[in-house]
């Protein structure tokens, strides 16, 4: 199953792989600062259309927009109301079947919890997940691509149903040697 995972903010992370693969990712900045959401908007449409162009994925899994109480302002819950609507509109245009997962619900499966407490905390166990996984390189630091490399997890594990690969705990670092072991 071919799977496109979409974490939609002022940069749109991405992630796209079979399941039970390596995916490739990255971020697309939708907007300038100081641009209307509008731009967002039309250049996620010219993302996913070209994108799409190139593979049609089997499945498009767009994480849910947050509450809009949760948002840091109007103009942010505006961007990613539109953004996502663009996405949803896109995939049902392509009858491609699309999942809205919540971030509390892939956070959960990818790092074992909904959040860590403060959001800087969040954000670095699911870069750190990603890195230990092999999703990311070791040196990223782009939370976008490591929060669409989680909702691709989340869906090849969810939707797809497969299994991973290697079994690598939460927190652990792949290829370290078990502190059992060392005694």
């Amino acid at each position: 199953m071919l799977i496109l995972a979409l974490d939609i903010a002022t940069y749109c992370g991405f992630a796209l792989g079979r399941a039970g693969e390596i995916p490739a990712s990255g971020s697309v900045r939708l907007k300038r600062p100081g641009e209307p959401a509008d731009v967002a908007a039309f250049n996620m449409r010219c993302f996913l259309r070209d994108r799409l162009m190139l593979e049609r994925p089997d499945l498009i899994c767009i994480e849910h927009y947050l509450n809009p109480v949760a948002q840091k302002s109007a103009d942010a819950v505006i961007l990613q109301l539109m953004c996502f609507g663009v996405a949803v509109a896109e995939a049902m245009a392509r009858d491609i079947r699309h999942e809205k997962p919540a971030a509390s619900t892939v956070r959960k499966h990818f790092i074992g919890a909904a959040n860590k407490g403060e959001r800087k905390a969040t954000k670095a166990a699911v870069l750190n997940r990603a890195r230990a996984l092999g999703y990311i390189p070791r040196d990223c630091i782009d939370d976008n691509r490591a929060d669409a490399c989680a909702i691709w997890d989340y869906a090849a594990a969810t939707y797809a149903r497969v299994r991973p690969s290697k079994l690598v705990m939460f927190d652990e670092i792949p290829g370290a040697a078990h502190p059992e072991a060392r005694q």
